[in-house]
């Protein structure tokens, strides 16, 4: 995964003409609690830059940037998104500054997913369980497992919609690894699973025990459920039979304000300094150095290197991702 280095820093004139720009702004479908202690410690570690964040999905944040650059509107200096599809359209497009960040170096080659394109984080998707309704015990540790469980507890078990970027992202890694037995297995869930548009539904759902089980679960609830009151309720687990994990990809717009502010703070978000800030706001690290629980290596010490789906996107994603919906969709009766 390449040697840590705490400090790969952008040469001295960058810096210098970032802090004359003063102000950095972020488009980004991660929640202002998610964001907080990067901004924390970005802004303190470079006083007098300022992180603005506007938090909206990820069709949001691209349909927003194209709108204002066509009206000569301000518009994002960086834009942080998970969803492969739009992003990659977006690169197409030409809305992508071709900067190859120094951190690089200290990545592994799957870190950078396009031109100008780099995954600051690597974060999961878990099943989360309502465990007065489900115990440990009886918790299913794999997806084909809980498909089996299904049948039995038919509209008990959760999801989030295919049209959520973190839905598709999981449904396409994993059966692209496990081929036509993964298609089986999401097949087998479809008519016994209840869909959500969003993960803070899903919770709700789980938590108030009208699910009992939740798959696909954004591993942002990791967060929230250790150490707080929720896990007493509740219990998350990585799944053995193939964890998705997603590359959630931070970029500088060709249409920067300030480029070179929005350079620095992708640089600080790939330090070891800015991995362990995204590390409190729950996102999940993926370079070696950095101190955090959870961290790549606490969740391939839960199911195994191979257990991980890890890497860039999925080959073909673009060209792939209408069959990938319309077959999820016959599955789930949608």
């Amino acid at each position: 995964m390449g040697e840590a280095s705490s400090v790969t820093p952008l040469d001295a004139a960058t810096i210098s003409r970032a802090k004359k720009q003063g102000s950095v702004l972020l488009y980004t479908n991660a929640d202002a609690d998610q964001m907080a202690p990067i901004a924390k410690a970005f802004e303190t570690k470079y006083d007098g830059v300022t992180l603005r964040v506007l938090n909206m999905n990820d069709p949001q944040t691209f349909q927003r940037y194209a709108t204002e650059t066509a009206t000569g509107v301000r518009t994002a200096d960086v834009v942080m998104a998970t969803d492969a599809v739009h992003m990659l359209n977006f690169v197409s497009e030409g809305n992508v500054l071709d900067y190859t960040d120094p951190n690089l170096e200290n990545l592994p080659e799957y870190a950078e997913l396009a031109p100008g394109v780099v995954a600051m984080s690597e974060d999961p998707l878990v099943a989360v369980y309502n465990t007065a309704l489900l115990p440990q015990d009886k918790q299913p540790e794999d997806l084909a497992s809980l498909a089996e469980l299904s049948k039995s507890l038919k509209g008990k078990v959760g999801t989030t919609d295919i049209s959520n970027s973190q839905s598709f992202g999981a449904v396409s890694s994993y059966v692209t690894r496990h081929g036509d037995a993964g298609w089986k297995t999401i097949e087998a869930l479809g008519p016994n699973t209840g869909v959500e548009s969003g993960n803070g539904n899903l919770m709700q759902k789980l938590t108030q025990g009208e699910y009992h089980a939740t798959y696909f679960v954004a591993g942002s609830v990791r967060a929230l459920i250790e150490g707080q009151d929720a896990d007493k309720i509740l219990d998350y687990r990585y799944l053995t039979d193939g964890t998705p994990l997603l590359p959630r990809a931070v970029a500088v717009t060709e249409k920067a304000s300030s480029p070179d502010a929005a350079k620095l703070f992708v640089n600080f978000l790939l330090s070891v300094e800015g991995q362990e800030a995204a590390c409190e706001g729950g996102f999940t690290p993926y370079r070696d150095g950095v101190d955090c629980a959870y961290g790549l290596p606490a969740i391939e010490a839960a199911v195994g290197a191979d257990n991980i789906l890890l890497g860039g996107y999925p080959k073909d994603v673009v060209k792939n991702k209408d069959s990938i919906v319309d077959r999820w969709k016959q599955a789930f009766g949608r």
